[in-house]
């Protein structure tokens, strides 16, 4: 009987260490479907991510072109509007200037002595003679 039992134990070990190999096995596998999952979860999210990035980065590369040639226009209008010829057409047209002559010159003689106001009072004098 003793063998009975003998064999008894080991079959019963036997079942027991293949059922905690096959309960290993299961739970390996199991870690592993998890990990899986979070990992190409992780390679999604990243994705979507850098698509997100990369759309923001076209639409600012986009609104940076727009820009440049909005500075480059205004620049070269910059140019147009300060040439001498320019300057003096706005200035002769719009504001009214006339260029000098005899009738609205003043004459200024260098006096070292209080030099600029001696220069106000003059104008004051000669506009308002």
């Amino acid at each position: 009987m003793s063998s009975a039992v003998g064999a008894i134990k080991k079959t019963t070990k036997t079942v027991t260490a293949y059922k905690l190999n096959v309960s290993n096995r299961a739970y390996r596998a199991l870690v592993i479907a998890v990990f899986a999952a979070a990992s190409i979860f992780l390679v999604v999210a990243l994705s979507a991510y850098t698509a997100n990035l990369q759309h923001s980065i076209n639409m600012l590369q986009k609104e940076n072109t727009c820009l440049e040639a909005e500075i480059d226009s205004l620049n070269s209008q910059i140019i147009e509007e300060t040439k001498v010829t320019s300057v003096e057409k706005i200035a002769t047209e719009k504001l009214g200037m006339v260029h000098p002559d005899s009738e609205n010159c003043i004459n200024v003689k260098k006096n070292t002595e209080n030099s600029k106001e001696n220069l106000a009072a003059t104008i004051k004098g000669e506009a308002y003679n």
